[in-house]
């Protein structure tokens, strides 16, 4: 909540509304899910955002109170965890670098450490957590003047893109504040029908909201931005598939 109210308030935030066809992600998923190795859809699309966000630098910016645009070197991505902290549940806010670089089932594996193991024993989420106990009005100075500083604001909130995903809750689509330059709010996959090639067809579909400041990225960038992960998506990730990887999609 302290990130909601500190740092989304001063955003200017523009919104998208978009569908995914994820067939080819979800042939992907399947394949790749071999051997005890268990790919998920948010790997694949926690990896496209952060290929994307590689030719698209602004979206890896973040402005200071002050107007002062800084920009990241490189994409770290961000997703919301939600866990139970005794019978308390919780909502806390993961992120994992290079995931432009690691493999699906690397990132997969990560966001399954982020789901089940000790909170104390993933860093990002014992700062979290200890960071929660602080009394509240220290923790909201603390972070009032990290947010004016580049190095503090980056150990706040690391990533450069966050994730929110409700879909198990069957919600389809998600408008989630912008406590990072660029959010994410992603549904449920679904059969829908769709027109290809003049003929009516059953495709798995997946409904995106993005979200984005307009005091860093405008509306034409946000929109091509989008495009791109749209495109690597629905390639089923091609041309960035490891040689291990691209022997299964292909076997």
């Amino acid at each position: 909540m302290d990130m909601i109210t500190l740092i989304s308030t001063k955003t200017i935030p523009t919104h998208i509304l978009t569908d995914f066809d994820m067939e080819e992600a979800e042939v992907l998923r399947t394949k790749l899910s071999t051997g005890g190795n268990k790919v998920t859809i948010t790997a694949i699309i926690l990896k496209a955002i952060a290929i994307a966000q590689l030719s698209h630098p602004q979206t890896r910016a973040f402005r200071l109170p002050i107007g002062a645009v800084i920009q990241r070197k490189e994409p770290i991505a961000g997703f919301t965890v939600e866990r139970m902290i005794g019978k308390q549940p919780a909502v806390f806010f993961g992120t994992i670098k290079d995931a432009h670089k690691m493999p699906l089932a690397q990132i997969a594996q990560e966001l399954q450490r982020y789901g089940t193991a000790d909170v104390m024993s993933v860093p990002q989420l014992a700062k979290e957590h200890v960071l929660s106990k602080v009394p509240w009005i220290l923790r909201r100075i603390y972070i009032a003047i990290a947010l004016h500083i580049p190095f503090l604001r980056q150990i706040v909130n690391p990533a450069t893109f966050g994730l929110t995903s409700l879909g198990k809750f069957g919600l389809n689509t998600l408008l989630a504040p912008n406590v990072s330059t660029c959010i994410f709010g992603v549904g449920t996959v679904e059969p829908r029908v769709k027109v290809i090639e003049n003929e009516i067809k059953a495709r798995r579909m997946m409904s995106v909201v993005f979200s984005s400041d307009t005091l860093v990225v405008d509306m034409g960038q946000a929109a091509q931005f989008l495009s791109a992960i749209q495109r690597l998506i629905e390639s089923g990730l091609a041309g960035h598939l490891t040689d291990e990887e691209l022997a299964l999609a292909n076997a």
